[in-house]
């Protein structure tokens, strides 16, 4: 009899749903859950990978910029824009959904358009991209799978997790739901640099752009997806190639070009190339939690530069220099 009731208790348990401390976000859907010291990675239909490597390298760089990160994440002080928190109980944990086919990714998409309201062009624009950020900045979504396909077809995911997981964390910590295209995509190419030294996340076909142009491109001005970015960059800028401060500050994604792309990662890199320059990057941060808008004025504010002319001189003789490697 006391077998029999010891077996009991061990079905049900093993029977029981996995309880989640970390908030469920999407209905009637089964995740395997790895847990990192920062990251709730759940995954279906596939494995825990790129996260499963790449998670708290991530952290690593995010919070070398951010410390207040710490506090966010160890006592669960995490908000999204509207005021809500993403775990039950300390610690708060970033999680990632890792999908393992189209139809679970089609299923996570119209449960997100219906929570988010999103119209047809935001939905298919996931399609396409395979991934996308949670608006409140709680988790991330990647589809290893050709979203087209119930199953198979995975692609290598890596530079996108890398890229958007530090884009969304940027975006919740600075408590934003609208931060400017420069700063969350100039933080993804920074820290993808940091990691692999490359930037590999471009937001347009750059072969395609460069074949569908027709002026001739001046040798060494021109980026490519498999070197590293600064060596190009530091090319253009002594030739005079350059982006204008207002210019990236203005960059959207209908409209980029491949040097607009390049000197969002530089100008990125600048903010925070030095002990100082970090503090007010932190600064920058504290302004969009505040509420603030951070627009080109601010930018120059937090910086203590007069204008533009003056911000994009010291920007300019940094990549120029050793330091921009």
């Amino acid at each position: 009899m006391i077998k029999a009731l010891r077996l009991l208790i061990v079905v049900a348990v093993m029977a029981a749903p996995t309880v989640f401390a970390q908030h469920q976000h999407f209905k009637n859907l089964e995740w395997r859950e790895r847990l990192t010291d920062h990251f709730a990675l759940r995954a279906k239909g596939t494995n825990h990978d790129p996260a499963r490597r790449y998670a708290e390298k991530v952290w690593d760089e995010c919070v070398r910029v951010l410390p207040g990160l710490e506090e966010d994440f160890g006592q669960n002080k995490f908000r999204t824009p509207g005021g809500a928190s993403g775990s039950e109980t300390a610690p708060y944990r970033f999680t990632v959904y890792l999908v393992g086919s189209g139809h679970d990714y089609t299923t996570v998409l119209e449960q997100e358009q219906q929570r988010s309201g999103w119209d047809a062009n935001q939905l298919q624009s996931c399609r396409i991209t395979r991934n996308y950020g949670d608006p409140q900045n709680r988790y991330r979504v990647l589809c290893k799978a050709d979203p087209e396909r119930s199953a198979g077809g995975e692609t290598d995911l890596t530079p996108v997790f890398v890229h958007g997981t530090a884009a969304t964390i940027l975006k919740g910590r600075g408590l934003s739901g609208s931060m400017p295209f420069w700063m969350t995509a100039g933080w993804g190419y920074y820290v993808e640099h940091r990691i692999f030294r490359l930037c590999r996340v471009h937001y347009i076909d750059f072969k395609t752009y460069y074949a569908n142009e027709k002026a001739d491109f001046k040798r060494g001005a021109t980026l490519e997806a498999d070197e590293s970015w600064p060596s190009p960059l530091k090319k253009m800028c002594r030739k005079e190639i350059r982006e204008t401060l207002d210019s990236v500050c203005k960059a959207e994604i209908l409209s980029l070009t491949p040097n607009q792309s390049g000197y969002i990662f530089a100008l990125t890199y600048f903010l925070v190339s030095t002990d100082e320059n970090i503090t007010k990057y932190q600064e920058l941060v504290e302004r969009s939690r505040q509420g603030e808008k951070i627009t080109k004025s601010v930018l120059l504010e937090v910086y203590g530069y007069e204008d533009d002319a003056a911000l994009e001189k010291d920007w300019y003789e940094f990549m120029e220099s050793r330091d921009f490697r």
